[in-house]
């Protein structure tokens, strides 16, 4: 009997054992394996699915399948996948093979791009070469290709192919500069401008029966083509010189009435009496034709005049017509300002040299950085305009005391503001907002200092707003303001909210059709206002299983959400994390698909009732299903199939309570390959609230540092645990949680209490760099781009956006509610320098030296206070990087350097030269100067 037990076990043993040995550990060679889902899109029948499988270091290609009969189309190097309505045709963007790419772009050359295109019937295909874009007429009926024109081209348009997919015949088109179908795709309007100005014009082309109506010719150029909503009509601009002015004017064309009585009708500012002098339509500024093509709106701006014959013998400058008086043209009157002092100041010397200088002045509204950030867009700035074509009225609607504009659901009122009266603005933007009434020019104050967005509703009866922590509406034909939610026994403002300043709103879901509704959301639900205050409705019940629903639009044809078909919601379990989505319809919420898992990218077609998603986890490679009805679903693909040939880790939540008695969660990232009474190493890793990364996906990556997979299929746990803050104390904030939720951890027993890591960047960075101040518990941290001194780091710039940094610690992360003069004992408690005689963990920095959110500066700061005290500590710095590296060799490099930081100091592996004695420029050099032998020697 024990003969036959051993000879059974041994046989078990060795029936196991191949399946056993199949796993192996991952290594960064087999790092570029891993796929990614891409684009994705569901033609309108729901028949068919493309979806993209990018690869790290290789050749992407597209799969397009039929859910129904199981065919598959493999195209290879494709993108950007588009479905023609009558669900026939597939159009997509080719691209060429990895390496090429890779050759390209290295050698600062364009990448030229291909259309594809396959009948999904037939399975025939054709390529188009050299293409700029590409587009399907609504009804699918045809496909219009622009073509990019050759380097030599002296044309100003390009070649545009309109191919009819019914007979497989194309028109070409040349010269065309713009081109659109409009909505009920039975006429393409375009623009032809060739090196011959005679040719100019804007010809309409009708694709019923192929013929041509020229709406317009001229020697002069002719922009901005722009269909009106449902496409009856559309206007264009033709631009014109005026040899009293130096900028170029513009005549307003509208060819409106395009199925009933065709008529074009021309707005000409020169022979517009009460168009304001020295103002000029502005060529370049948005068109848009309303809804009843009634109403034209553009934007004009001011004239330079040109110097008279007397004048150029004076000297004088050329003068830039005065604005002032822009603002009475709207009933508003304008505030004075230093800025109105202007002066014309006389050349002495016409060859003299401009100096280089910008003047920085206390009462700048912006910064300077910020002005040159914006100075594009502030260039070509305009004042939003109206021409009424019913009754030929024209009226300047915004100005120089208000510039803003946003036009209303039916285009019948214009809502102006302007932040620039608060300006310099050290907390939140507040600006004064006033109604405009498009046809009688009447403007009226409409709300006062307030700092949130407006939402006009789409049929434009009413605006929603956020005030004084409540949603409010204001009836546009009653001119009657409401407080809608004042009654409700819930907050529509954010309470999660740890930021100093005014609390926002949770958030707004949108209207429903004829402005029946408004969406807005508390702290789990979604709630439906009428927004003329008589009534409201629950839609869900989130606080019960304390799930957070959000409208989940799948349809943005239209500016409304039709409740008269289902409405979708997107479900997270707050403390769960489960994720999934819930469809309501007929006043009933019902779960479609809920679960531990991550679920997102849900789209529906747009004639059936299929839905394609994604599902996964840490463990589990994204998957794309196909279904009906959420009950039976269709896995369409499983990427990474090679995972299970490697050990893989599994995630779970931590829940903790931090030392300020508030319940928290984390996510854990196991080894791969755990072993159950094994110690083992741990990396945390912070930013703010990452417990909701439980579910995610991580391809390990050559590219990528701080990466959970390269970690954990390295032997490491990584931690992720949420960080909540009190104002004043962003530092020990983040070491009130932080330090409890890892002791947590330990409490396990699976970790190695003498080998735990700390890393993050930015503010995660910051975080890392200040709580090592606090807290022997981590025996090495890195950090990327941390912000290290909270005083000096407050007065700098954010040079990606050109905006003081002290806007951002005052009522964003940096959390003080104040400025560091009047808060500089906290500043200074919670700097990581200020507390650097503290730091007992080698610290390792990263910065690139055009940082343009951290400035570097910050890390020499605590290089040098670092170096002065003799601590274990290494900054790396990488040229012409940005905030977040770019390069992919520098990409490569700090992800390995920073898990030789980690590994030396936490696992003891022998240390990098790098580590131990540095690297002097001299050596860098050297290695350098080989480098670039080698390769001319090849």
């Amino acid at each position: 009997m024990y003969k036959q037990l051993l000879v059974f076990c041994i046989l078990i043993i060795v029936l196991i054992a191949p399946v056993n040995a199949q796993k192996k550990n991952l290594t960064p060679d087999d790092y570029i394996k891993w796929q990614s889902i891409g684009a994705l899109n569901i033609s309108d029948n729901g028949e068919w699915v493309a979806y993209q499988i990018t690869v790290q270091e290789g050749n992407d290609s597209m799969y397009v399948v039929n859910r129904n009969t199981k065919k598959v189309y493999k195209l290879e190097f494709a993108s950007s996948p588009e479905f023609s309505k009558d669900n026939q045709w597939i159009a997509y963007r080719v691209g060429l093979p990895f390496k090429e790419v890779e050759k390209l772009r290295e050698d600062g050359k364009p990448i030229e791009y291909k259309m594809g295109l396959l009948n999904l019937q037939t399975g025939k295909k054709e390529t188009i070469q050299n293409v700029r874009q590409f587009g399907f007429s609504r009804n699918g009926k045809f496909i219009a290709v622009s073509l990019a024109p050759p380097k030599e081209n002296k044309d100003k348009g390009y070649v545009l192919l309109l191919k009819n997919l019914s007979d497989s015949s194309t028109h070409t088109i040349g010269n065309v500069t713009e081109y659109a179908f409009n909505k009920k795709s039975d006429y393409l309007v375009y623009i032809v401008e060739s090196a011959n100005t005679a040719g100019n014009s804007v010809e309409l082309f009708n694709l019923a029966n192929y013929s041509l109506k020229i709406i317009a010719s001229d020697t002069l150029k002719f922009s901005k083509l722009v269909w009106q909503k449902e496409g009856d009509g559309f206007a264009f601009y033709k631009t014109f010189t005026k040899d009293d002015f130096e900028e170029e004017n513009a005549v307003v064309y509208s060819y409106i009435n395009l199925y009933k009585n065709p008529a074009l009708k021309i707005f000409n500012p020169v022979e517009t009496s009460d168009f304001p002098a020295g103002m000029r339509v502005f060529n370049k500024s948005g068109l848009s034709l309303s809804d009843d093509m009634s109403s034209v709106f553009f934007g004009i701006k001011s004239c330079t005049a040109k110097p008279k014959k007397d004048e150029k013998k004076a000297g004088s400058d050329s003068t830039k017509v005065k604005s002032d008086s822009l603002a009475n043209k709207t009933g508003v009157t304008k505030e004075k300002s230093d800025s109105t002092k202007t002066g014309i100041a006389k050349k002495e010397n016409k060859d003299e040299k401009l100096p280089a200088v910008d003047v920085w002045h206390w009462k700048d509204p912006e910064i300077q950085p910020r002005q040159k950030i914006t100075y594009n867009q502030d260039k070509d700035a305009s004042y939003l305009s109206v021409w009424n074509i019913d009754n030929n009225k024209f009226f300047l609607m915004a100005n120089d005391s208000l510039r803003g504009a946003m036009l209303t659901g039916n285009m019948k009122y214009c809502i102006i503001y302007s932040t620039q009266k608060y300006k310099p603005a050290f907390k939140e933007d507040n600006a004064d907002f006033y109604l405009f009434n498009v046809k009688t020019g009447e403007s009226k104050l409409l709300l006062k200092k307030n700092n949130t967005a407006l939402r006009a509703s789409p049929n434009g009866k009413y605006i929603a707003y956020f005030k004084d922590n409540q949603w409010w509406s204001y009836n546009i034909a009653t001119q009657q303001h409401i407080n809608l939610t004042q009654n409700i026994g819930t907050s529509f403002w954010n309470t999660r909210d740890d930021h100093p300043g005014i609390r926002p709103a949770v958030g707004f879901g949108g209207w429903t059709k004829g402005d029946k509704e408004m969406f807005v959301y508390d702290e789990y639900n979604t709630w439906a206002f009428k927004p003329d205050g008589k009534g409201s409705r629950k839609i869900t019940d989130g606080e019960k299983e304390e799930i957070i629903f959000r409208i989940n639009r799948l349809d943005f044809e239209d500016p409304f959400i039709d409740d008269s078909k289902p409405i979708y919601f997107s479900a997270y379990g707050d403390k769960s994390k489960k994720t999934g989505y819930y469809k309501y319809e007929k006043n009933k919420l019902e779960k479609l698909i809920f679960d531990d898992y991550a679920i997102g990218r849900l789209a529906k077609a747009k004639d059936a009732g299929t839905f394609i998603y994604t599902k996964s986890d840490y463990n589990i490679s994204p998957e794309l299903y196909v279904t009906g009805n959420f009950v039976q679903a269709d896995k369409l693909v499983a990427t990474n199939p090679q995972q299970q040939d490697y050990y893989w880790g599994k995630s779970q939540l931590v829940s903790f309570t931090n030392t300020k008695g508030k319940k928290m969660q984390g996510a854990l990232f196991y080894p791969a390959n755990y072993e159950p009474g094994k110690k083992y190493p741990m990396i945390v890793y912070i930013y703010e609230i990452l417990s909701n990364t439980v579910h995610g996906y991580i391809n390990p990556s050559s590219r990528s540092a701080y990466n959970t997979s390269n970690y954990t299929t390295n032997g490491y746990f990584i931690f992720r645990p949420d960080i909540v803050y009190d104002i004043n104390d962003p530092g020990m904030s983040a070491v009130n949680c932080v330090v409890p939720a890892v002791e947590e951890v330990l409490k396990t027993g699976m970790i190695d209490k003498d080998k735990i890591g700390l890393m993050g960047h930015s503010w995660g960075a910051y975080q890392t760099s200040f709580i090592i101040t606090q807290t022997d518990l981590f025996k090495a941290a890195c950090a990327g781009a941390p912000l290290t001194d909270l005083i000096s780091m407050s007065m700098s710039i954010y040079w990606n956006s050109g905006t003081p940094d002290q806007k951002i610690f005052e009522t964003s992360q940096g959390r003080f509610d104040g400025p560091w003069y009047d808060r500089l004992e906290e500043h200074k408690r919670n700097s990581p320098m200020f507390n650097a005689t503290n730091i007992k963990a080698p610290l390792l920095v990263a910065f690139g030296d055009k940082d343009g959110a951290v400035d570097w500066h910050q890390g020499i700061e605590m290089y040098g206070t670092m170096r002065r005290m003799q601590k274990p500590h290494v900054m790396l710095v990488y040229a012409d990087e940005n905030h977040g590296l770019a390069k992919k060799e520098n990409q490569i490099d700090y992800q390995k350097r920073q898990k030789a930081w980690f590994d030396y100091y936490l696992l003891g592996k022998p240390a990098e030269q790098w580590i131990t004695d540095g690297t002097s420029y001299l050596d860098k050099m050297k290695e350098r100067e080989k480098q670039t032998n080698q390769k001319s020697k090849k």
